[in-house]
């Protein structure tokens, strides 16, 4: 029997899970578990709760310890506090999400006999694996993470949703098994930096697929299940399957009255709250879509907006002021100067779990604290839409090269790759999707083989950096366009994009929420043919949901550059050199990167000239930032 200990505080945060399973009956730590709620105690301060138990034989020999940090967002009352354990005691769970179908799930359990003493999702998550076990997970349409005990069966049953929106990290060894929000949060008792990952961080200016930064720690992979039992013994399986691709030929009219009602379910579905709710507005599809959407069914709605002082970006502000008046929000707007930027870039990367090095970190982080100085808990996020719309310029040929890349069939793409040199980046990229869309992004080779002994050539860099980055489910007879969005869906967003917005908007108090990767509105997208998106050797990308906007967004929407949230890096590092230099140069003090000479990107001629220069050199400080932070919080 679990037994609680429970505290309640007044300050009010994003929701945390934490927990420890020991193997062979060795009893868990309460100091332990206490460890590792405090090191996320930010994403929750509505109330903590720690559960210890397993074996049912007193606190001498307990082997479990459950631990949870709540942000209340539906159902605010200590009725719904966690760790839940249901009526039976069997069953025990720490969670952390939304889920959007819960009233109807609700609705079917009250129907086969389960009584309900709260109002809260996390009362049906634990009531639906009680009914069904693990094929309640396909019953889900939501965000969550969660670990459920079953006493009965002595065993953990963790899961994560389908596209990665909350985050899972965990550690398992011979001695038991840890899990949290955060990996940070399980480096108190794992320390060290995985090269590997460190590499892969380099190259792709992020920690992909189930690497983390600490040596021994993992990610849960987005829609993947793992049962761990007391005897030590651990399966893990995938639950969920990307959605059918092109089984539907519709026309043109008849796919966008699909999607805009899907759309429309999807925004309605995660408007529901009880506390306020917001979104973030750039000059774009995605979040000009989700405002026009919500404005339907709300006359309340905050909307946040970012823009920069410099004079060299194309400022969306206006776009985004003219589509706020029209449908009446509540509108926010800020302009970030480059003498403030350096403050809230520290301050952004320093929240994150894991490091990454993207500058959208800087506006998210600003318009995340002006919406919490407002009262409002929960945002709206257009993240996803290009995954799920064709948005991006590498799915299109955006220029000649590119058209003419994706003329090539992948057999003869793979036979020219095979034909140039294993350290060629261009022979690389022919030959490996996945290195094709990662080079495309945003990292740097150059550093991550800098970063490498000298031993480790680039034909192994390539080589493993396309091991460590392959997706496990990419359709053989998907069409290309198909192929390089679902390689976004399971890598780019969940590792990078997903995880900046979960973790920037918990640490003000607020949950993040993606409307536009609701599954209804992914599966009825990726089910039509892929040429009504856009065409893998023309230029204009996201050609439905340009159809769908058609008299609800601003006609600058229509031709303006893509931009989103991305911000300055260049004039950033120009107006602030010293402040760059010196935190860049703290790198080589990092175990496993003594082989990089950050100084050479300050005296090198050739690579100061280099327009890849400033990415670089943010890519470097990002990491060094995290690091010493991270160092010396823990």
């Amino acid at each position: 029997m679990l037994n609680s200990n429970s505290i309640y505080c007044e300050e009010f945060v994003m929701c945390g899970i934490a927990g420890i399973l020991q193997f062979h009956g060795k009893p868990a730590e309460f100091e332990k578990i206490t460890l590792m709620t405090n090191a996320i105690s930010h994403r929750g301060r509505d109330s903590e709760g720690v559960l210890m138990g397993g074996s049912g034989r007193g606190p001498s020999n307990i082997s479990v310890a459950l631990g949870h940090r709540r942000l209340s967002i539906i159902d605010l009352s200590d009725s719904a506090v966690q760790p839940m354990v249901s009526a039976s005691r069997r069953f025990s769970i720490v969670y952390n999400g939304e889920l959007f179908n819960y009233k109807e799930l609700k609705k079917e359990l009250v129907g086969l006999g389960f009584r309900f003493l709260t109002e809260s999702d996390t009362e049906v998550v634990l009531i639906a694996w009680e009914a069904w076990g693990v094929e309640c997970l396909k019953r889900f349409n939501g965000m969550f993470a969660f670990a459920i005990w079953d006493e009965k069966k002595q065993c953990l049953h963790c899961a994560r949703d389908a596209l990665g929106i909350k985050p899972f990290f965990y550690l398992l060894n011979r001695n038991g098994f840890a899990f949290s929000s955060e990996s940070r949060s399980l480096a108190t008792i794992s320390h060290g930096l995985n090269p590997e990952a460190v590499t892969a961080y380099f190259f792709s200016m992020y920690i992909p697929r189930d690497l983390s930064i600490y040596k021994n720690i993992q990610k849960l992979l987005p829609g993947h299940y793992l049962q761990v039992k007391a005897d030590g013994n651990s399966a893990l399986t995938r639950w969920w399957s990307l959605p059918k691709i092109a089984t539907e030929f519709l026309s043109e009219d008849r796919a966008v009255h699909l999607l805009q009602n899907a759309l429309d379910c999807g925004v309605e579905r995660q408007l529901q709250s009880d506390v306020p709710v917001g979104a973030f507005l750039s000059g774009g599809f995605d979040s000009g879509m989700i405002v026009a959407s919500a404005a339907k069914k709300m006359t309340n709605l905050h909307t946040y907006s970012a823009g920069f002082s410099d004079s060299q970006q194309f400022n969306e502000l206006p776009i985004a002021r003219s589509l706020a008046t029209r449908y009446g929000t509540h509108h926010h707007e800020r302009i970030i100067s480059n003498s403030e930027v350096m403050s809230i870039l520290d301050k952004a990367i320093t929240c994150m779990s894991e490091p990454v090095a993207d500058s959208a970190v800087v506006p998210t982080w600003c318009l995340s604290e002006m919406a919490a100085a407002d009262g409002v808990k929960v945002l709206l996020s257009g993240t996803g839409g290009d995954e799920v719309f064709g948005g991006y310029l590498r799915y299109v040929g955006h220029s000649k090269r590119r058209a003419l890349m994706h003329q090539l069939p992948f057999s003869m793409r793979k036979a020219i790759g095979s034909l140039l040199p294993t350290s060629s980046p261009l022979g690389a990229r022919m030959a490996n999707h996945e290195l094709d869309m990662l080079m495309f992004t945003g990292g740097s080779q150059r550093l991550a083989l800098a970063s490498l002994s000298p031993d480790r050539s680039a034909d192994y860099l390539f080589s493993r950096m396309g091991q460590v980055f392959a997706p496990a489910q990419l359709q053989a007879n998907a069409p290309l366009l198909y192929k390089n969005m679902t390689f976004d869906l399971q890598v780019y967003l969940p590792d990078l994009l997903l995880s900046v917005l979960d973790q920037i908007t918990m640490a003000h108090t607020i949950e993040g929420r993606v409307p536009l990767l609701d599954l209804d509105l992914l599966t009825e997208s990726y089910s039509l043919q892929a040429n009504l998106h856009a065409s893998p050797t023309q230029s204009t990308t996201r050609k439905l949901i340009r159809l769908m906007a058609k008299n609800k967004l601003d006609p600058q929407t229509f031709t303006a550059p893509k931009q989103g949230f991305s911000g300055p890096v260049k004039q950033w590092i120009e107006e602030n050199k010293e402040q760059f230099r010196d935190r860049t140069m703290t790198l080589r003090s990092i175990d496993g990167l003594e082989f990089l000479n950050p100084e050479l990107w300050w005296t090198d001629t050739r690579l100061k000239n280099d327009p890849a220069w400033a990415h670089e050199i943010f890519l470097m400080y990002c990491l060094a930032t995290w690091y010493e932070f991270n160092r010396f919080s823990r």
